[in-house]
C-alpha cells in the first residue's frame, strides 16, 4: 500500500477563516457547474429549518466512498476539506482509486450558523468558546440513529439524521469518512478495522506536516487502542454507559452513530480529529511524576463541581427566561448532564484500572478534558442569558446571572491559558491532513478488497 500522497497536490489552499453553511453551499454550487461531466449534485435531506442538504458525486468507480463534514457544528475543518477534495478528484482523477465519490459539505448547516460567531477569529480559545454552540446529544445528526435495544430505545431520528441515513443507503459505503476536529493536543483517529499496515500510515501523516500524534487515551473510554494515535471504535452500548450511565430500562438520550449505522453495509468507516491548537505535550511519553489514579480522580473531582458552579448562577433564573427553550437552553443542561457523566465514569476508571505511572501525555489529556468541558458549560450558559438580554430581558436576577456567570467564564478562561499554549493548527494545514488521512484510507480498502 502506498502511504504518501504529494503534498503539493493535496495542500489546500490557505485560509484564514472558516465558511460558513451559506458559503460552502456556493462554493460547491460552483464545483458542480465548473465540472458538469464529472460532478452530480443531489439533494438528499432538508435540515429542521428547511435548508436543503445536498450530496456531491464524482467519479463512476465500481466502488463507493462516502465523505461527511459538520457532524458537530462546532468542528467545521471538514467544510474546508470537502471543497477541497471534491476540486481535487475532478483535476486529478487518479486519486479517485477506483471509487465513486459522494461528498457532503455539511450535514448539519442549522447548528453551523449557531457558531458562525467564531468562524472567522480570532482564533482563540476565548473566542472560540464564547461563541461556541454545540447541540445536546438527542440533538445531533452524527449520535440519532435509531438504538432499537429494550434496555435503552431510541428512535427520535432528526432529519439531518434522516439524510444522512438516506446516503448510506443509496451508496453503500465501502468507505465512509465522518470530518471531525478537536480543540487542544494532537491528531487522531478512529476506525472500525484495521487494516495491514493502515494504521501506522494514518499515524505518520501529522508528523509528516508538522502536528503533533495525539499519544493519549481515547476522548471516550472503551475504545480499543490499536497503536498510539489509532484507536478502534467502541460498540455502541459502551457508548451510551459512559455517556448515559448504565441504566437498564430506560429511554436512551441519544442513538447510534453513523459508523454503526453503516456497519449493515460492511463499511469501513474512518473518524479523522484533527486539532485546532497543537500541544507538543499532548505526544509525549516521560513520566509526568503522577500514578493514572490520581490524575483520573482530580480531573473527576474538577469536572464534578462544573454543574453545580453553572448552577448557582442560572437555575433560580430558569422561570424567568423568556426563550426557555433556545438552542442554548437544551445545550447548557444537555452539557452539564454530560460533564457529570464523564466525571463519574473517570472516577469509576480510577478506582478499577491498575495504578502505573501516568504519561506527560496522559496528565495534558485530561486537564485539557477539564478546561474544555468547563468553557464550554460557562460559554454555552453565557449565550443564553445573552439571547434574553438581547430580547429585552433586563430582569435584575437575569443581569445579576449573567455578571456573575462571566466572572466564572473569565476565571476558567486565564487559567486555561496557564495551561495551554495556543499554537494555532494552519487551516489549511488541518483541511489538507484530512485530505491526506481519507485518501490514505480509501487506498487501504482499495487494497484489501
Amino acid at each position: 500500500m502506498a502511504t504518501e500522497v504529494r503534498p503539493s497536490v493535496t495542500d489546500v489552499p490557505a485560509a484564514g477563516r472558516f465558511p460558513g453553511p451559506d458559503e460552502l453551499d456556493r462554493q460547491l454550487v460552483a464545483l458542480a457547474e465548473a465540472y458538469p461531466d464529472q460532478v452530480h449534485r443531489q439533494r438528499i435531506g432538508t435540515s429542521r429549518l428547511g435548508d436543503p442538504i445536498t450530496m456531491l458525486s464524482v467519479g463512476q468507480g465500481e466502488r463507493n466512498a462516502l465523505v461527511f463534514a459538520g457532524p458537530h457544528p462546532n468542528e467545521p475543518i471538514g467544510f474546508l476539506t470537502v471543497a477541497h477534495l471534491v476540486r481535487l478528484l475532478c483535476e486529478v482523477p487518479e486519486l479517485r482509486y477506483g471509487y465513486t465519490w459522494h461528498c457532503i459539505g455539511c450535514i448539519d448547516p442549522d447548528g453551523a450558523r449557531l457558531n458562525e460567531g467564531w468562524y472567522a477569529g480570532p482564533f482563540t480559545r476565548r473566542n472560540y468558546a464564547r461563541h461556541f454552540y454545540r447541540p445536546p446529544m438527542a440533538e445531533q445528526p452524527e449520535w440519532t440513529f435509531p438504538a432499537l435495544d429494550p434496555g435503552a430505545y431510541f428512535d427520535r431520528v432528526l432529519p439531518e439524521t434522516q439524510a444522512l441515513m438516506r446516503a448510506i443507503d443509496l451508496v453503500r459505503p465501502d468507505m465512509m469518512c465522518s470530518l471531525h476536529n478537536r480543540e487542544f493536543g494532537g491528531m487522531y483517529y478512529y476506525v472500525t478495522a484495521d487494516g495491514p499496515g493502515l494504521a501506522d500510515a494514518l499515524a505518520a501523516l501529522p508528523v509528516g506536516r508538522g502536528v503533533p500524534l495525539h499519544m493519549g487515551g481515547p476522548e471516550i473510554p472503551g475504545a480499543r487502542r490499536i497503536r498510539p494515535g489509532v484507536f478502534h471504535v467502541p460498540a455502541h452500548d459502551v457508548v451510551r454507559d459512559v455517556v448515559d450511565g448504565k441504566q437498564a430500562g430506560h429511554e436512551a438520550r441519544f442513538g447510534t452513530s453513523s459508523l454503526h449505522y453503516a456497519q449493515q453495509h460492511g463499511t469501513f468507516s474512518l473518524v479523522v480529529e484533527v486539532p485546532m491548537w497543537s500541544d507538543d505535550r499532548s505526544c509525549n511519553q516521560d513520566a509526568c511524576g503522577r500514578t493514572t489514579t490520581e490524575i483520573m480522580t482530580e480531573a473527576a473531582d474538577d469536572l464534578a463541581t462544573v454543574s453545580g458552579i453553572i448552577g448557582e448562577h442560572i437555575d433560580h433564573v430558569e422561570r424567568q427566561l423568556w426563550v426557555p427553550r433556545s438552542p442554548f437552553a437544551t445545550s447548557s443542561a444537555d452539557l452539564r448532564t454530560t460533564t457529570d457523566g464523564l466525571a463519574a465514569a473517570l472516577r469509576g476508571h480510577a478506582d478499577t484500572t491498575q495504578d502505573v505511572q501516568a504519561s506527560i501525555a496522559d496528565l495534558f489529556e485530561l486537564r485539557q478534558t477539564v478546561h474544555m468541558l468547563r468553557l464550554r458549560v460557562a460559554g454555552t450558559a453565557l449565550r443564553l442569558l445573552d439571547g434574553e438580554l438581547a430580547v429585552g430581558n433586563h430582569s435584575r436576577p437575569v443581569r445579576t446571572a449573567h455578571r456573575g456567570l462571566l466572572a466564572v467564564f473569565d476565571e476558567w478562561a486565564d487559567t486555561a491559558d496557564e495551561n495551554g499554549v495556543e499554537t494555532l493548527v494552519p487551516l489549511e494545514k488541518a483541511a489538507g491532513l484530512q485530505v491526506d488521512a481519507i485518501l490514505t484510507a480509501a487506498e487501504a480498502v482499495r487494497d484489501s478488497r
